[in-house]
């Protein structure tokens, strides 16, 4: 072996692997029109609670672009809904608002909230 093959070999057992870039980047306003598309499925005043707080859509922005690594897919439509295909629910009990979607295997919790309003 080639001491430039030993460099290369040794200079990519030393660098991390970085995920690949994201194809879309969100915005808050796309987080609010998920939550608001699946609104009809939740009390007002959980509604109220998820869209009044910077933190919290970062925070479902977040949990989409894990959901979309996981998947390996896009899982939000252009219109910045989730995509219907993947069923997308929302459960409120027990002072927990959570989102989930169909998978492979069933029901996957992809975000999940605390909420005193129950």
């Amino acid at each position: 072996m080639s001491e430039l093959k030993r460099f290369q070999r040794l200079a990519k057992s030393l660098i991390p692997r970085f995920p690949r870039g994201r194809e879309r980047h969100y915005t808050l306003e796309d987080a609010r029109m998920m939550i608001n598309e699946l609104g009809m499925q939740m009390p007002p005043e959980a509604l109220a609670y998820l869209l009044d707080s910077d933190e919290r859509l970062d925070d479902f922005l977040n949990a989409i672009y894990n959901l979309e690594e996981k998947f390996r897919r896009k899982v939000v439509t252009p219109q910045a809904t989730i995509d219907e295909a993947l069923d997308p629910k929302v459960y409120v009990e027990a002072g927990t608002i959570a989102f989930t979607v169909k998978g492979k295997r069933g029901e996957v919790i992809f975000a999940e909230y605390d909420w005193a309003g129950a």
